[in-house]
């Protein structure tokens, strides 16, 4: 049998066409296939198949007696926007600031980096349910409250715990969002690692001091970064339905958009609902935030220059 002579060109094209095969296939059928499907889906009447925008206009008639009587959606509407504004300016800040803090290496910096990052490695479910037993009403907070410092809880507070009940489970819900970021600052202080320390030598000689220097050196020099991670958080609120469903399952007026449309989507595995709806829903909601995601990104390539080192 002849041999079958390759020559190195067309054996590094081979190669390269092997390793992009599965990411090719992966992307064509995992993600094209599928985001295609639900495109088209959303314009499908769930029996017939036929062309309608039927699934639109029920949404936005839904939407509007929602937006009248208070219900479901407007408040999914108003809770996604403060999760935003809470991820945008609050959370990102702090996370920002923590990074910084971090990176100037003061005492048990290794120990609060480790820390900060714990919820990464343990899982959304578990730190959920770290959380819910905090917040119960047999957790540490009531019980402690209660006994050492004679608070008076109300007495719904008492038999469900902070979250599960009318009186304060949506306050609670949004306080269980304010966090520092783990995988954020590690980007983050990975990202002031690459500032010349000559920069800081020569804030330290102008006098600048510690909030001298994160707001004249590291932040501009590290803004491509930071800007990016705030257009990143912005987008992946209005998807984000993990938190209120594992924490309140959508009750007491914690339901946000990612989760009304979660809900919707788990209507149809049970056959209450057709996919069809959900896709539509799906469709307006990308034809919302894709534009001001891109107008957000826009905004902060604009509110600082990039430097280049």
């Amino acid at each position: 049998m002849s041999k079958i002579i390759l020559s190195e060109k067309n054996k590094d094209r081979i190669f390269i066409f092997l390793m992009l095969l599965l990411p090719i296939l992966h992307f064509l059928i995992f993600w094209l296939y599928i985001k295609g499907s639900s495109l088209l889906i959303a314009f499908q009447d769930q029996y017939t198949g036929e062309f309608t925008f039927d699934h639109f206009t029920r949404f936005f008639k839904q939407f509007k007696r929602d937006m009248e009587v208070g219900g479901m959606l407007q408040g999914a509407i108003s809770n996604t926007f403060i999760t935003a504004g809470i991820g945008l300016f609050i959370n990102m800040p702090l996370t920002v600031i923590a990074s910084f803090v971090l990176f100037k290496k003061f005492f048990g910096h290794t120990f609060f980096r480790v820390v900060f990052y714990l919820p990464g490695i343990f899982g959304t479910v578990i730190c959920t349910m770290m959380t819910k037993y905090i917040l119960d009403a047999t957790g540490p907070i009531v019980t402690i409250a209660r006994d050492v410092f004679n608070v008076t809880w109300h007495p719904e507070i008492l038999l469900k715990g902070l979250l599960n009940n009318n009186t304060s489970g949506r306050i609670t819900y949004f306080v269980t969002m304010l966090s520092v970021g783990g995988g954020t600052i590690l980007l983050l202080t990975g990202a002031l690692q690459k500032i010349p320390r000559d920069l800081f030598d020569v804030g330290k000689i102008e006098g600048l001091g510690f909030f001298g220097e994160f707001w004249y050196v590291a932040l501009p020099c590290s803004w491509s970064t930071i800007g990016i991670m705030w257009v990143m958080s912005f987008a992946s609120v209005w998807g984000e339905y993990s938190r209120s469903f594992l924490l309140t399952g959508g009750a007491y007026g914690t339901g946000t958009l990612g989760y009304y449309l979660f809900a919707r989507t788990l209507a149809s595995t049970t056959g209450q609902e057709s996919y069809n709806y959900p896709a539509a829903i799906g469709l307006i909601l990308s034809a919302i935030v894709i534009p001001l995601t891109l107008l957000l990104r826009w905004g902060t390539t604009k509110l600082v220059t990039d430097v280049e080192f």
